[in-house]
């Protein structure tokens, strides 16, 4: 008895062990090798208050797509509505992308959905539509969260998310990875956002590091444009990397700055970009105006640069009255004076108000400096830090925070 009572504990310890290493391959595998949805992900291709689009990761003979969706609490209401699903060559195999946009929602109203191919499903998540008229908001706004592992990344949007549930959506202002073209970082990315990205919608910025690949060489940020699905309503040129959008009394407007790396394929795509920008600001009739682009046109660098977005961008910010212009790329967080024909005095100024964002990753850059211009600058060397956005009828208030809670700067504006 006693030796099969051995023989029994043995086995027991094999297969709990097997049990371990199956957990632990099921949670690396990447997503390409993956039979179930992976890599949820929530964006808008269209109006915020009534369509969601939803796109997900799965291994190339995966061709189906579904999502099943319902109002939250509703029972025995799911509707079943197909998608399309595309092949994309990766330097870790082939991945099927699977998107759908899902409209004719109820504004303000909370859905459960869940997606897969009919026989493979994702567990079910939740998400809320924008109200059908205009109340106050806010959102979390992340700068570079780029890096050789995504540990940082998760740390800080789970964080910010925590402290902030009540969130509507969130905004990363580019260079999401380091290799644009490295489908090994975009899996991590996408693993270090689960429990928010599937919940409320992320909308972002074309960094520069999208487009580079895992030799380091500049190409065009094929995985940026097909992981991420964003609306079609800027330059034919910039699908998905241009757009704009609404969501309560904010126009949102995104700009492409890689002119250093893309105009090889685009060429003039700055000129491109300031005669949709115009076209843009002047049809926005929302209170207040937002522009995010990645690189600064006022920066923080020891060395002069990105001038060239000055010259094209600034006069048409000023000209369609724009609020505040986000950026990224340097890595520190920093806050202009209002800045109206290229000059500034104090707080009280005219002109768009110019804020670098900081980082939300685990890379610093010691070598930037306070400038002129800035009413307050700080370098995130010891810790990340993130933004909310606050949004109403007559308010807009933009609070900046480390990691641990500790506060970096608080600033707001006024509309009467």
């Amino acid at each position: 008895m006693r030796q099969l009572s051995k023989f029994f504990t043995k086995w027991k310890i094999f297969w709990l062990a097997a049990l371990l290493v199956l957990v632990l391959v099921i949670r690396f595998w990447p997503s390409s090798l993956s039979l179930w949805p992976s890599n949820i992900t929530l964006t808008w291709t269209g109006n915020t208050a009534d369509t969601e689009t939803v796109t997900w990761q799965t291994c190339k003979y995966i061709m189906y797509s579904k999502v099943e969706y319902a109002e939250r609490g509703v029972p025995f209401s799911a509707a079943v509505l197909s998608g399309t699903a595309e092949l994309v060559d990766t330097d870790m195999g082939c991945v099927a992308v699977h998107s759908i946009k899902l409209t004719h929602l109820k504004p303000g109203t909370a859905y459960r959905y869940r997606v897969g191919n009919g026989f493979f499903w994702s567990p079910y998540y939740s998400f809320t539509t924008a109200p059908a008229e205009a109340a106050p908001f806010s959102f979390l706004l992340f700068g570079d969260s780029q890096g050789y592992s995504f540990g940082v990344w998760q740390d800080t949007l789970d964080t910010a998310y925590n402290r902030n549930s009540s969130a509507a959506f969130m905004m990363n202002i580019g260079d999401l990875v380091d290799m644009g073209l490295s489908y090994r970082q975009w899996d991590e990315w996408f693993h270090a956002g689960r429990g928010v990205i599937e919940t409320i919608p992320i909308m972002a910025v074309m960094g520069n590091h999208e487009t580079y690949n895992t030799e380091w060489k500049i190409v065009q940020p094929l995985f940026y444009t097909a992981f991420l699905r964003f609306p079609d309503n800027g330059p034919p040129e910039l699908k998905g990397k241009v757009y704009s959008f609404d969501y309560g009394d904010a126009h949102f407007t995104i700009l492409d700055t890689q002119r250093q790396e893309e105009e090889e394929w685009i060429p003039n795509m700055l000129i491109l970009q300031q005669e949709w920008l115009k076209r843009d600001l002047s049809a926005a009739a929302k209170r207040w105006k937002l522009v995010f682009m990645h690189r600064p046109a006022y920066h923080n660098r020891l060395i002069a640069g990105d001038e060239d977005l000055q010259e094209t961008f600034a006069p048409v910010f000023e000209r369609y009255n724009v609020d505040v212009v986000f950026a990224g790329h340097d890595h520190a967080y920093a806050r202009s004076y209002p800045i109206s024909k290229g000059k500034w005095s104090d707080e009280k100024g005219e002109g768009p108000v110019y804020i670098t964002t900081g980082r939300s990753g685990d890379r610093t850059f010691a070598k930037t400096e306070a400038k002129s211009w800035n009413a307050v600058f700080y370098n995130p060397i010891n810790q990340p830090n993130y933004l909310t956005v606050a949004v109403s009828e007559r308010n807009l208030q933009i609070n900046v925070y480390q990691l641990n809670g500790e506060i970096i700067d608080s600033w707001g504006k006024t509309k009467n």
